[in-house]
Formats: C-alpha cells, structure tokens, sequence
C-alpha cells in the first residue's frame, strides 16, 4: 500500500510533546513510518503522553543524526515550509504534494519533511528535496504548530489515497534514483566541475542552480548512471592529459 512508503521526518524538533501530537496525527491518517533527526528530547514521557493511542509509531520511529540519511532510500522529498526560502523549490499546494508523494510510493519510499519549530528548516535542509508544499494560511498569521501542519498535510495525502489514480503514462512508470543516489551524483558533479577549474571557491550558489537544474529534468536511474558515465569519462581524459 502506498501510505506505508510514506515517511514523515521530524527535523530537530524541539518540544517532545510535538513529536508525540505528530505520531497521533500520522496515525489518525493511516502513516506509520515516522523519522526523527536529531530530536532535542527523545525518547520522552511527554511524547509517549501526547501520542495517546499511537505509541506504536513511536516505538517504531527511526532516529538519524542527518536529513540525508534519514531518506537515503526516498525517491520523491517535499520540503514542508511556510514561506519561501533563500534556496527555493518548485512550490506545490498540499493536494499537489499528497498525490506527487503517493505516485512515487507506489514502488519507493517517499518523504514529507518537517522543520523545528522555532525556525522551521533550513536552507542546507531544503536542498535534499524537490519541492517545497507550503499550506495556505491567514498571511497576518501563517505560521503553523508543526503537529499541525503534519496533521493537515497527513490528511491531504489520506484523502488522496482513497481516489488514487493508475499511472497517467510512460514517464510515471519510470524507476527513480534514491535521494542517496542523487548526492552521489551531486557529489561527483561538483568534483568534476573542480577539476576542469569551472567551479572556483565559494561558488555554492552554481551548485545550488544546477540542483535545480537536474532536478527539474527529473533523470531517472538509467539516465543518472549516463550522466555519472560522463564524469567518469571526462575524469579519465584529466588524467590522461596530466600523464
């Protein structure tokens, strides 16, 4: 089932009682897989309290000390923010978010990230995902409880799995790279991009435009594999050129 392939993962969250107040409200929704990263107080009584009748999703939480490793595995990651932010996503409204979230958990894990209350995430946080979903709000006043912004956004994507729909075409049915293969390749990009002297010190916002730029393109695995394959290749050429 879709819904089990969907991850939510609590960033540094801060009060306790909200990683418990988030597992109620996953529950309630049918969610099961909760991460949390780094989490300021956990385990707790408060969380155990707050959770009521969903202590089974506590105790069967993951905990990370890292966003990357936390959807390593995830095909699909939607950043949860409440304004745009330095590094900015394509944005998606929550119903947009549940059905791009349940297209890909078909056949992959998938994530919804959750920032800490206080600040909400950050932008090095934000640059694992693909989207951001931001839930429309009163703009005197849009900041939301992260246990409700999970309950709302955990409710979007319920509702969506009731009407869920079959593939529209040949693009849906391709096999996506993981976060963790995606890195990689970010990783290797930027080695090559040194090493031709396209990239100089403190060029991150090159790196960041490039992150947008691939992942508009969406490369699935086969076409990230061609990519890594050219690295490799202009790789071979430096080093024959040095010898």
């Amino acid at each position: 089932m879709s819904l089990d392939n969907i991850r939510i993962v609590l960033v540094r969250t801060f009060h306790p009682g909200n990683i418990g107040s988030a597992a109620r409200s996953m529950k309630t929704m049918g969610l099961t897989d909760l991460a949390l990263v780094s989490p300021k107080e956990y385990p707790s009584d408060e969380a155990t309290k707050m959770a009521a009748g969903a202590t089974d999703v506590l105790a069967n939480a993951s905990i990370y000390a890292s966003i990357t490793d936390a959807i390593k595995d995830c095909t699909a990651v939607i950043a949860s923010t409440a304004r745009p932010r330095g590094y900015d996503l394509p944005e998606v409204n929550p119903s947009e978010a549940a059905e791009i979230l349940l297209s890909s958990a078909k056949t992959n894990p998938v994530a919804l990230i959750f920032g800490p209350e206080r600040m909400g995430l950050h932008n090095k946080d934000i640059q694992f995902a693909k989207y951001r979903v931001t839930i429309p709000a009163n703009p005197e006043y849009s900041s939301l409880n992260m246990a409700s912004a999970v309950q709302t956004l955990s409710y979007e994507i319920f509702k969506s799995s009731q009407t869920e729909k079959p593939a529209k075409n040949v693009r849906d049915l391709r096999q996506l790279p993981t976060s963790h293969q995606l890195e990689l390749f970010y990783q290797h990009l930027e080695t090559v991009l040194r090493d031709i002297s396209f990239l100089r010190p403190h060029q991150g916002e090159t790196l960041q435009r490039l992150r947008h730029l691939y992942g508009r393109a969406e490369p699935d695995v086969l076409e990230l594999n061609i990519l890594r394959g050219i690295l490799t290749a202009t790789q071979k050429t430096i080093d024959t050129n040095k010898a």
